[in-house]
């Protein structure tokens, strides 16, 4: 009675891979891994709620799936006619109207050592800019002693130099594969040169980091990131965040067992679910978004958004310039007990039109 509906949802899920590849090769590799999961955890969900059907599944979603296949198709094309006629000259003359304000600050808070790391590049080449957009990387290490620092500075740099060295053109596929090859290296490293440490009792499961990674291309922001290190695009006094949240609490919230307020204080809040190095994969999320004028981009680990609120983090970066408002979030933080390391990237956008 229990192996029949996985053995249906199996099924399921293998036909609805076999129907992404309709979709653009460059569309299936920057998306499919996350439309798979997104499909399986709606089928979840029906077969949670009983009284769904087979027939009733797919009328859902095939016309949903014929209608983004043939978008994707005709920008595809839109992107193909574009190159033929040259308009990526275009493309050259707008990142060169791209200018960033960029500050970083980290600061060790109460910890005995400061595990956090972080990176900023902004190509001096213009054709590099043009094509890549700028790289910004925020990685919280897990461990303890020096293991943590390890991993988030191997996160970080493995990150900057493999996203670079990608030829592909699809930004947000690049940017998933270097998320993912510093999970690989980081595996390799803790089953290597870390064997001590990993059996150590003080550091179980040896090495890991989480991390959020954002390329600002053109008027384009592109985020992939796995753990409880964020980013956020501060407009028009809003706050959007546009990293997912990979922890325990926040899956409780999702699914209704938890508001809010009470996984702010949650003994489990600190738990995450997903990071770098410590399994042999991990599920990287990706995401885009358009950015305008004036926007303010902010990185920053756990030791700065569970200590200042949405709204004081957004009142920070849109009264002072990002170097005193990377210094002011910090000192909040610190300002509000500072257990925890404490890293944040400021980047204030502006587009000369």
């Amino acid at each position: 009675m229990t192996t029949q509906p996985l053995r249906t949802s199996s099924s399921a899920e293998r036909f609805y891979r076999v129907l992404l590849w309709l979709y653009p090769a460059s569309f299936r590799r920057a998306y499919g891994h996350e439309m798979v999961q997104t499909f399986r955890d709606y089928y979840r969900e029906e077969q949670e709620q009983g009284g769904w059907s087979a027939l009733h599944l797919w009328g859902l979603v095939l016309p949903d799936l014929v209608t983004s296949v043939c978008v994707e198709h005709w920008k595809a094309s839109m992107a193909f006619c574009k190159s033929l006629l040259g308009l990526e000259k275009e493309s050259l003359m707008t990142n060169a109207l791209l200018n960033l304000d960029v500050a970083l600050r980290t600061d060790i808070g109460r910890r005995p050592s400061n595990e956090d790391n972080m990176i900023s590049y902004v190509p001096e080449d213009a054709q590099i800019m043009a094509k890549k957009g700028a790289l910004f990387v925020v990685a919280d290490g897990l461990g303890g002693h020096t293991l943590g620092e390890v991993a988030s500075e191997l996160a970080v740099n493995t990150i900057r130099d493999t996203y670079y060295q990608d030829t592909d053109e699809d930004i947000t596929a690049s940017l998933r594969r270097s998320v993912e090859n510093a999970n690989t290296l980081i595996w390799k490293k803790n089953g290597e040169k870390f064997q001590d440490a990993m059996e150590d009792e003080k550091v179980q499961g040896g090495m890991g980091t989480t991390c959020v990674a954002v390329v600002l291309q053109d008027t384009h922001v592109y985020v992939a990131n796995a753990g409880d290190s964020f980013a956020y695009i501060m407009r028009a006094e809003k706050i959007m965040q546009i990293a997912q949240d990979h922890s325990w609490v926040a899956e409780q919230v999702h699914a209704g067992l938890l508001t809010k307020e009470q996984a702010r204080s949650h003994e489990k809040r600190n738990m995450i679910t997903r990071c770098l190095g410590t399994k042999s994969d991990v599920d990287v999320y990706v995401a885009s978004e358009t950015v305008q004028d004036g926007d303010v981009l902010l990185l920053c680990t756990d030791g700065l958004w569970s200590l200042v609120e949405e709204d004081e983090l957004r009142s920070i970066v849109e009264q002072y310039p990002p170097e005193e408002s990377a210094k002011r979030l910090v000192e909040r933080a610190n300002e509000n007990g500072g257990p925890d390391n404490i890293t944040a990237i400021v980047v204030r956008v502006s587009l000369a039109v």
